[in-house]
Parts: C-alpha cells; structure tokens; sequence
C-alpha cells in the first residue's frame, strides 16, 4: 500500500498490537495479507491505463490520493476525475478542492452530485473549474475526452455516481 496516511494506519496498528500484547508475528502476516477496502484506491488496469476508484470526496483525500498515486506509478501522468457531493461542502471548501486538485498533472470535473437534503446550492462545477488553471468538465457524452491521456493513471474521485465515468470511460478502453 502507498500513501503516508497508509504507513500511519500501520503504524498506529502495530503500536495498539504491541500494547495489547499481539505478537509481532502475527501483526506482521495481518499486515502483509491486507488489501485494503473497497473504493480505496481500488486498481483496474485495462491495456497501459491504470483507472483507480476511490471515494474521496474531501480536500484532504483528495491529496492522499494523489500522493500514494504519485508514490506507486511516479512515471505516470496522473489525471483526476473528481466530483464533488453535495454543494454546502463543494462550497466551504471550494478552494481546498482546488488547492488538493491541482496536485494532479490533469484534471476534469463532474457536475455535483446533489444529495436527499440537498438538490441545489449557490455555485456550480463551473466554479470550482475556474479556481483550477486547465481543468475541464467531463460529461458522460464527452467521456472520449478521456483518451487523449494515454497510458496515465486516472483518479476517479468522489462520494456520488463517479463511478459511471469510470463504466463508460472503461467501455471504451475495451473497444
């Protein structure tokens, strides 16, 4: 697992393990064994593409996963598919999205996902786009858009139904 957030976690594990008086041993093959969870930085690799499904959807998950991004593939331009979910934290945060964002060599936004509590707000995707020099709005009737990154890797990132960028992006790769 790349990322410092990982080595952290494990090492919070191990410190708690050691407290409670786990042997080393077998924290080590508990540690070794973990794959981590689903929708964290989660790897499909489709010809020279690396697409990653990851639920990050605040500032600081963001760069987390860039960061383990840049740590595994650091040959690898890193693209960012990022959409926000719900428009009150898109706009308390609006340019802390931007700052974590722009970490990434490209970058598209999706519209806001939009929330049962929450259907409108006061900013747009359009908003968060101008805080971030060359970032582009992905639909799904442009998802071609996509392709002109060949042999990256693609962060698809968000707490709604990025996921469905992902799903056509990945029909096309198969083609």
């Amino acid at each position: 697992m790349f990322g410092d957030h990982n080595v952290l976690n494990s090492l919070a594990v191990i410190a708690l393990s050691h407290y409670e008086e786990i042997p080393a041993e077998l924290v080590q093959e508990r540690l070794s064994t973990y794959s981590g969870v689903k929708r964290r930085f989660t790897e499909t690799k489709i010809g020279n593409n690396i697409l990653v499904d990851d639920y990050a959807h605040h500032p600081t998950e963001i760069k987390a996963t860039i960061q383990s991004a840049r740590q595994k593939y650091p040959d690898h331009k890193l693209v960012a598919i990022f959409q926000p979910h719900t428009f009150s934290r898109t706009e308390a945060f609006l340019q802390d999205f931007a700052d974590s964002l722009s970490q990434a060599d490209v970058v598209f936004l999706c519209d806001i996902f939009s929330s049962a509590r929450e259907q409108s707000g006061n900013l747009t995707i359009v908003d968060l786009k101008n805080l971030i020099q060359g970032s582009q709005i992905l639909q799904l009737d442009t998802i071609q858009e996509l392709e002109k990154n060949e042999q990256s890797v693609f962060l698809f990132m968000g707490a709604g139904d990025v996921h469905k960028f992902q799903d056509a992006f990945e029909e096309i790769l198969k083609k």
